[in-house]
């Protein structure tokens, strides 16, 4: 072989070898740049993953960004109107603090006439004391001689109930000797003996009413367009004519003069009023 068949040839051996290493640079580089492109498609995927995420939270935030402007305006709204009605109720207040203060200045010059007046009632005060101490001083003697009344109409009380218990002493007796009166008996000698007159053979007769001087005593149990009926009646010796003193608690409330009498019961017109009568007061013949 020659010499230039000699360079051809490593030449061409050259060639190849620089041929076979850009072939595997080619292919070593193709296969990078597919990764690259598969990773730059993911973080597209990625990146527009995450936009639609930010736009998503962006719209979230737009929203209750309007939310809060309008609650925002309701508020401001609402404070303005409070700021005017805070407004009008100074007003108001301004208004009312200067009419206090006229009504102060009105009080004040009253206060000082008023005092005046103290002044000129300090002598009255001091005579009305004089008087009222002679008053106490003759209150006093009226209470003593209001106490000696008192404890002598004690008295006449208990005379008054010790005759009412002879009255009823005496009516037991009366009932007792009618009840001895029987039906077809001779009560001729009975009735000259006892003073007892029975006019029906069947039916008992209310005894015959006891001496004026001895007392009545009743109650009220009802009053009506001025007629007053008290507990007692003819059994208990009541007559048309008779007159009641009626009392409550020791103090005088009437006069009752007796026009319809029944058995139990009588009524009559009062007299002599001082206070209207009423049920439970009590009604005697004698003080």
């Amino acid at each position: 072989m020659n010499a230039l068949t000699k360079i051809l040839i490593v030449l061409l051996s050259l060639f190849a070898l620089f041929l076979c290493g850009a072939v595997v640079i080619f292919v070593s580089t193709t296969h990078n740049y597919k990764q690259m492109y598969e990773d730059s498609q993911r973080e597209l995927g990625q990146v527009q993953s995450d936009k639609r995420s930010l736009e998503q939270q962006l719209n979230d935030k737009i929203q209750a960004m309007n939310q809060l402007s309008t609650r925002l305006n309701n508020t401001i709204s609402s404070l303005e109107a409070e700021k005017q009605k805070l407004e009008t109720n100074l007003k108001n207040a301004e208004r009312t603090t200067f009419e206090l203060q006229e009504k102060v200045q009105n009080l004040a010059g009253s206060a000082m006439k008023f005092e005046q007046t103290v002044a000129s009632m300090e002598g009255s005060l001091k005579q009305t004391r004089q008087e009222l101490d002679e008053s106490r001083a003759s209150s006093i003697k009226l209470q003593k001689d209001l106490n000696e009344v008192t404890a002598m109409l004690e008295e006449k009380m208990a005379q008054l109930e010790s005759v009412e218990i002879e009255r009823k002493r005496l009516l037991e007796k009366i009932v007792q000797i009618e009840n001895h009166l029987a039906p077809g008996a001779d009560t001729s000698a009975a009735d000259a003996a006892q003073g007892v007159i029975t006019t029906d053979r069947d039916t008992a007769q209310p005894a015959e009413p006891v001496s004026s001087d001895v007392s009545i005593k009743g109650y009220i149990n009802g009053v009506s367009d001025g007629l007053v009926t008290i507990s007692v009646g003819s059994a208990d010796g009541v007559r048309k004519g008779t007159r009641f003193h009626v009392v409550r608690q020791a103090n005088f409330v009437c006069d009752l003069v007796i026009t319809h009498v029944d058995t139990d019961t009588s009524a009559g017109n009062i007299e002599l009023v001082t206070m209207p009568p009423q049920v439970g007061d009590v009604a005697s013949t004698t003080w």
